[in-house]
């Protein structure tokens, strides 16, 4: 088992939180001011194959049952900034705010290539609006960034901010972070 001494935890912890900021700083400059939170997740694949995990999720919200997410999956908060709350309340609030809409794609965004963004056009509050994954998969696991307007869904910013789409915004954010996995190097 691989040990992580606490100062090299501390200063790899640091760098994901400023990786945050970074990522909500970012946006805020493309138009999406209401943007104050992101936090930066890891995706462990537990066991099952993509087809086996959709299957399942697909009967799930057949039956309006809850995805089982933590039977194939295993979601680690890493990095965390907002302007309204603390990591430790981000942590302890994400089953709450992280929604049925984005949990239900999980495969999707651990499986397929980045850039992946999916949103939840019904997010409100403290609920995530997009789940993104930047890069692609490392070492068995997926990066993927949970972001936040509390005041505003993404799909309010697109209907009143024209020309700022997705693929646009995306390509701009891989060009300008193009630091981000060394600056969330999670080893």
């Amino acid at each position: 088992m691989k040990t992580t001494s606490p100062l090299i935890a501390d200063r790899a912890a640091g760098n994901a939180d400023a990786a945050a900021e970074r990522i909500v700083r970012h946006f805020q400059a493309q138009g999406f001011a209401g943007i104050t939170e992101a936090l930066i997740i890891q995706i462990h694949l537990k066991k099952g194959s993509r087809a086996e995990i959709e299957s399942a999720f697909e009967d799930a919200l057949e039956q309006d049952a809850v995805p089982p997410l933590q039977q194939y999956f295993e979601i680690r908060p890493y990095g965390h900034f907002s302007d309204f709350r603390s990591f430790d309340e981000a942590k302890s609030a994400i089953n709450s705010d992280f929604t049925m809409s984005l949990r239900s794609e999980i495969a999707r965004v651990f499986f397929e290539p980045a850039p992946v963004v999916i949103d939840d056009s019904l997010a409100s509050g403290t609920k995530y609006d997009v789940i993104m994954k930047l890069r692609d998969n490392v070492d068995g696991y997926a990066v993927a960034i949970l972001m936040n307007d509390p005041d505003a869904s993404f799909l309010d910013y697109i209907g009143t901010h024209h020309g700022n789409d997705w693929q646009k915004i995306m390509g701009n954010f891989e060009i300008s972070t193009a630091s981000l996995g060394s600056a969330i190097d999670l080893h």
